[in-house]
């Protein structure tokens, strides 16, 4: 039962069907079934946030401390009341979906079967928006997205819309990134099964293409290109993943025109680089705060726009402690997922998913580099699913990578390096006229 529900929060969630429907609008179905799930799921809720399965589970672990560290930022900047009541509550909604994900998706089977459900939604996802991006539907509340956009070819001004859907996929980034999960997890479950089955699940791939190119999003496309060598490198390995690696990205770029295709320097990239650069300038120019960071929503506040990097947001906004903990959940899972098989006992079953889930958590990963998405749904989708993936080896899981003092020793001092390395990567790409 605790599975069904969570499938159908799941439809809810990212399909959003009030939205879709305006007259059903007050029925509040999120929140009738996420407390439905809660309660049916609360032994497993238990169980996930016991002592004894969160030293197996460091990148739940780190979920939870960057939810810490975003309340203590506002605090410690005097939001308190901002934080306890508005930013609390909301961000708690997210690492709570999280959390159910990792207590419910707790089997091969259940993995699996997740995965299908959510390229159904993701199917449901691209006709919505084909639908509406080419006139054949209206829904008002999917809010199009015109840009204006120097044509490089004609060195003239162009409007392109962007392609959008419904909910928290009506931007153009956000949904380039769902798409590109979309066929990775098409490539994982069409590879299974019968021949008919695996034709059936990668029908989907040529449409999350199309789509994805509708959405013009550079950053949605570098996720991709990112999942796309992950995958390959944890399929094949390293020397013989380099040239499929280049061929999928040289196949990638020539298939992508317009903005997506065309070079990004000087332009909105340079802005970005620009905006990084800020706020690392600005949090080291108040030397207290550095553990902290300048607080929620520094950004928008100062120049009402939002970093647009995930990871430099985090460690402006939320200082060492969240910037390392929000860079720790990516690195350590994408880590201890290279090692199944590797270096980590691993069942059978784990090992043939790693490369799915290597991919995602990599490409997500590359995404965020060029966006801000720190508090999405999606971001804490792909963490479930690496912590439900990393949950099948918890048990052979080696001392070293445990939750222990020495573990919170080794994090603090990734922390610090992260931030070192993300501020001389911005440097560098400044200099380099990005």
């Amino acid at each position: 039962m605790d599975f069904v529900l969570f499938l159908l929060l799941n439809a809810i969630l990212l399909i959003r069907p009030e939205e879709l429907f305006p007259e059903i609008a007050g029925l509040r179905l999120y929140l009738i079934v996420i407390v439905a799930t809660c309660l049916v799921s609360l032994p497993n809720l238990l169980r996930v946030l016991s002592p004894d399965s969160l030293r197996t589970n460091p990148v739940t672990v780190c979920v939870l401390l960057y939810f810490a560290a975003t309340l203590l930022s506002l605090m410690v900047r005097g939001r308190a009341e901002y934080a306890v009541f508005e930013f609390g509550p909301e961000f708690g909604k997210v690492v709570l979906y999280h959390l159910l994900l990792v207590a419910i998706v707790d089997t091969p089977g259940r993995f699996r079967q997740f995965v299908m459900a959510l390229i159904a939604c993701t199917v449901a996802l691209t006709g919505i928006a084909l639908a509406q991006h080419h006139g054949y539907t209206h829904f008002s509340n999917i809010i199009p997205c015109d840009e204006r956009w120097f044509n490089p070819v004609t060195e003239e001004d162009e409007w392109i819309r962007r392609l959008v859907s419904t909910g928290i996929f009506n931007d153009p980034n956000d949904l380039c990134l769902m798409l590109g999960f979309g066929i990775w997890a098409c490539i994982y479950v069409g590879g299974g099964g019968g021949l008919i089955g695996r034709l059936l699940w990668l029908l989907p791939i040529p449409l999350f293409g199309y789509a994805l190119l509708e959405t013009q999003s550079r950053g949605g496309l570098l996720g991709v290109l990112g999942g796309g060598a992950a995958y390959l490198y944890s399929r094949f390995g390293g020397p013989k993943s380099f040239p499929l690696a280049l061929a999928f990205a040289v196949v990638a770029l020539v298939f992508a025109g317009g903005r997506q295709g065309s070079s990004a320097g000087g332009g909105t990239a340079h802005q970005r680089v620009m905006a990084w650069s800020d706020g690392l300038v600005n949090l080291f120019g108040q030397p207290l705060y550095l553990p902290t960071g300048l607080g929620e929503g520094w950004y928008v506040e100062e120049s009402g726009l939002h970093a647009h990097n995930s990871f430099v947001s985090a460690y402006v906004e939320h200082g060492i402690f969240g910037g390392g903990v929000f860079l720790g959940a990516f690195v350590i899972g994408a880590w201890l997922l290279d090692r199944l098989g590797r270096g980590v006992s691993s069942t059978p079953w784990a090992t043939a998913t790693r490369p799915f889930t290597f991919a995602v958590v990599v490409g997500y990963a590359v995404g965020c580099y060029s966006l801000s998405r720190n508090f999405v749904i999606p971001t804490y989708l792909v963490l479930g699913l690496c912590a439900a993936h990393l949950g099948q080896v918890a048990d052979t899981l080696p001392d070293h990578h445990r939750v222990s003092r020495g573990w919170f020793a080794r994090l603090a001092l990734f922390s610090v390096l992260g931030l070192v390395a993300i501020k001389y990567a911005t440097q560098f790409l400044g200099m380099a006229g990005v």
